[in-house]
């Protein structure tokens, strides 16, 4: 029984789509909200799943299970709808697939490069391309999305410090745990690196409150790898401070008291828990070191940087990615992805 039954409501019948119903069309796809009149041919040029579905001897016979894996859970063929072969989309939402559907019959309606594109649709793009296999609009989602999380600290930076509105967001923070939990359910690996890495950077307790629906798993690679960045910035202030009282400032101190000699963190409880955009050595001096000379602060900012472009190169394995050693390899399978 579905909740409209129980709370007495009568159920939603299905309505034909006002945009996606082609009267010379051959199929009916069957939604919670909508029906939609489309071609075999067309579905069947995008879409492996629906390829052998349309082999199958038994669209349009009554209530017949697709056989096969990931087959019988996701599509079932059914009556027919006004004399025409009628196919259920077991779970999916009408206006999801209305999105999808729309991206394939509609050129003009989803571009890779339109950042403009409503979250929802990016969502909706990217699920159902991945459970139907439109292999042509899932590499230009994934494409999409990549680009918005960077394989490089330098893209990183240039995001972090201009954070430009993205899918219709005002604020890119809006976007990053509905798009994580996306590819986790997609099993798109080459974008669970950035997303992680920029949930991880909320607060402990809204990490909490936004992956009530994620899986445990994925809770938890999210904090432990919130908590393994955490320590290496620890790490980051122990080795900084050792560097500068070793540090040879003769030619760079302005002070006639070395500076370095007695530069201390200030703060470092907030240090660790900063985003790594908010690490960069100039912008961590002038808040988090204590005064020091302009001399000193380019040698210590420099430290800085170097140490948290280590920090980067262990992301990774932060979030139990270690089957890519490098970022390279990540891009690596990125270009696979979408050259295949």
């Amino acid at each position: 029984m579905d909740v409209d039954q129980q709370l007495g409501k009568p159920p939603i019948t299905p309505k034909p789509h006002d945009i996606l119903w082609f009267l010379d069309g051959n199929v009916v796809l069957a939604t919670d909200t909508y029906l939609f009149k489309v071609h075999k041919s067309l579905l069947s040029l995008h879409s492996s799943v629906f390829k052998d579905m349309f082999e199958l001897p038994n669209i349009g016979h009554e209530s017949s299970n697709l056989e096969g894996p990931g087959r019988s859970d996701t599509l079932l063929a059914s009556l027919s709808y006004e004399g025409v072969p009628m196919v259920t989309m077991i779970g999916d939402k009408g206006k999801d697939v209305a999105h999808l559907l729309r991206a394939v019959f509609e050129p003009d309606y989803y571009h890779r490069d339109n950042d403009e594109t409503p979250l929802e649709v990016i969502v909706a793009l990217l699920l159902l391309s991945t459970k139907y296999d439109f292999n042509v609009v899932r590499k230009s989602v994934i494409l999409h999305i990549s680009r918005h999380y960077p394989m490089t600290l330098q893209e990183y930076d240039a995001l972090y410090i201009n954070d430009p509105p993205m899918f219709g967001k005002e604020r890119r923070a809006e976007c990053h745990f509905p798009l994580l939990a996306a590819a986790v359910t997609a099993d798109v690996d080459v974008l669970l690196p950035g997303l992680f890495l920029a949930c991880s950077e909320f607060g402990i307790d809204e990490i909490f409150s936004k992956t009530q629906s994620m899986t445990r798993e994925t809770q938890r690679t999210l904090m432990n790898g919130r908590e393994s960045i955490s320590c290496a910035k620890g790490d980051l202030i122990s080795s900084l401070s050792e560097q500068l009282r070793r540090y040879d400032t003769r030619g760079k101190c302005q002070n006639e008291t070395p500076c370095l000699k007695e530069a201390y963190f200030r703060d470092t409880g907030l240090f660790v828990l900063l985003p790594l955009g908010d690490a960069i050595g100039k912008k961590a001096v002038r808040s988090y070191i204590s005064p020091i000379c302009r001399g000193c602060s380019s040698v210590v900012a420099r430290m800085i940087d170097e140490n948290r472009a280590e920090i980067w190169k262990d992301v990774l394995s932060f979030f139990d990615l270690s089957e890519w050693e490098q970022w390279e390899d990540f891009q690596a399978k990125l270009k696979v992805i979408v050259e295949s």
